[in-house]
């Protein structure tokens, strides 16, 4: 019912396919991904931060269900070892005097890096020119999918 997802809808009715002939309907799946860091162990420092994604078209009652099924988990951000400050204390030579905004940019391309793995190249043309699926109602559709919500603890920070 937003405002963003209904333009999202009309700009996909008049998005090209990868098939000029494709006369399946139309559809926006919106794209919802949420991660944060998740400690493994009740003592010390074990963590990690998983990647999920849920789907906007649900309904937040049944996405929000514990046993729904709703939400996929997709990735992982990794950590980086303990041996990377002392290897980037060794190559930078500023180190001293900028280590917390060094350890942050490499957080960062990290975070990019996983994002790029994810948004890889059959990705963007579903986004582009959509994909087919039969739906749970027998039917294809073309659906494109929509990133519309990250939520995030980031780990760069």
């Amino acid at each position: 019912n937003s405002d963003i997802f209904l333009d999202e809808h009309d700009r996909v009715q008049r998005a090209s396919t990868d098939d000029p002939s494709c006369k399946r309907e139309k559809v926006v799946a919106g794209l919802m991904f949420w991660s944060d860091a998740t400690h493994l162990a009740t003592f010390g420092t074990a963590k990690m931060w998983p990647v999920y994604m849920l789907f906007g078209n649900l309904s937040k009652y049944i996405r929000c269900q514990p046993n729904s099924g709703a939400i996929k988990h997709l990735a992982y951000i990794p950590s980086f070892p303990d041996s990377l400050q002392d290897h980037l204390k060794d190559f930078h030579p500023k180190w001293g005097t900028q280590q917390t905004s060094i350890l942050a940019h490499c957080r960062r391309e990290l975070m990019h890096a996983v994002w790029k793995f994810l948004l890889d190249d059959d990705f963007l043309h579903a986004y582009k020119y959509g994909m087919v699926i039969q739906c749970q109602d027998g039917i294809e559709r073309r659906i494109y999918p929509r990133v519309f919500t990250y939520s995030a603890d980031y780990p760069e920070k």
